[in-house]
């Protein structure tokens, strides 16, 4: 039960994803909406520089970087100081330590940082600055953070490292971490990033995941997070997919599957389509296999549409749904199509591949009111009356 309206989900009530699938620099760039220029090579930049610090120590990196920034630059740039104040105030254990970088000042005319001690000024030529910073650097310590805190930590200090060392300009590269912030107060809620991927308890015969109390850009990156983890990992892990089979189905699909969706990027939207449309037709022979229900099939790629074998349809009446169903489906005869408008609730009509010729069927609801679907329609005249 997925909820992105409160701030303090149980672990149980959150999606496991590995801590590898979480730091991977495509799935970043994506969410994230980077520039391929300059924002996603930032982001490699991020994560590898976490691969190759082994002990991934936020505080021995925070220090580097202060040490780098403030102490032992020969070109420093005034932004740095900004950011290496907004990290020690937000995630520092010792929070005077902010206090203590406020005597840091900027000297716009000479382009250099100095230290404030009562009225004097000390600059980095005296050898008091370089004491008293060496103080401060000693004492910056980062508490625990989680894998999000962590990504947008080392954003801010890989940001402050190459605008130091004049790789990025700062206001290229600034405008993404505010989406980075922005984007991860909501994954923060629906997502708990794990260690090892072995406490992912994915073993159930069926696992049932609500995204209905979800805000309408989760339930656009979401999907696409799970389907993408579900999806490599069932390609590594079954050899033979006559052993072991995984079945994906996506109630409302044309949420999630959408072509017309004008509300965002369109790289994002891009590659949400390309891996479906991955899966709707190269999944078969890894054993993965695609289900979708929607009331608007005419919403949905074409592209998966015309991958589809097998069709259960209801009642619709929609021009352009009948004309997609004209188009995609050569097993529905003319008898069966005109029939299509005029069926009665839980009528429907099955076409496909693994049927000799259109059957039409009627469902029978479930006697037990409490084994039904949550979709039951209002009886205004009941309520009213």
């Amino acid at each position: 039960e997925l909820n992105t309206r409160k701030q303090d989900n149980t672990e149980q009530n959150k999606f496991k994803l590995p801590e590898a699938e979480f730091w991977d620099a495509e799935m970043l760039s994506i969410l994230f909406k980077a520039t391929q220029n300059t924002q996603q090579p930032f982001i490699k930049r991020i994560i590898k520089g976490r691969k190759d610090n082994k002990d991934n120590s936020l505080t021995n990196y925070i220090q580097a970087i202060f040490y780098k920034c403030l102490i032992d630059s020969t070109s420093p740039k005034r932004e740095t100081l900004d950011i290496l104040k907004d990290v020690i105030e937000k995630y520092a254990i010792d929070k005077n330590l902010y206090e203590k970088l406020k005597q840091i000042h900027w000297n716009s005319a000479r382009q250099i940082f100095y230290y404030k001690n009562g009225d004097e000024d000390i600059y980095p030529s005296k050898y008091e600055y370089k004491c008293e910073l060496e103080k401060i650097k000693s004492t910056v310590e980062i508490g625990d953070a989680d894998n999000f805190d962590e990504l947008i930590i080392r954003s801010k200090l890989k940001l402050a490292s190459d605008l130091n060392t004049g790789y990025v300009q700062f206001e290229h590269i600034n405008p993404m971490i505010n989406r980075i912030k922005s984007s991860l107060t909501d994954l923060k809620k629906v997502i708990k990033v794990v260690y090892d991927s072995k406490n992912i308890n994915d073993d159930n015969m069926i696992s049932i995941i609500s995204l209905r109390n979800c805000n309408h850009e989760i339930k656009k990156i979401l999907p696409l997070i799970i389907t993408k983890y579900l999806y490599r990992k069932h390609k590594q892990e079954v050899k033979n997919p006559i052993d072991k089979t995984m079945h994906l189905i996506i109630d409302e699909a044309h949420n999630i599957l959408s072509k017309q969706s004008l509300n965002e990027h369109e790289s994002w939207k891009d590659y949400r389509l390309e891996l479906f449309e991955e899966i709707i037709k190269e999944g078969r022979k890894f054993g993965m296999f695609l289900t979708l229900s929607s009331q608007r099939p005419a919403d949905i790629s074409p592209t998966i549409v015309s991958q589809i074998h097998n069709f259960f349809i209801h009642r619709l009446v929609n021009d352009k749904d009948l004309q997609l169903l004209d188009n995609t489906i050569s097993t529905l005869d003319s008898l069966s199509k005109g029939m299509i408008p005029n069926l009665s609730k839980g009528g429907c009509i099955v076409t496909g591949v693994s049927f000799d010729i259109p059957l039409v069927l009627q469902i029978a609801l479930l006697p037990n009111k409490q084994h039904r679907p949550d979709s039951e329609d209002v009886n205004l005249y009941e309520l009213w009356k």
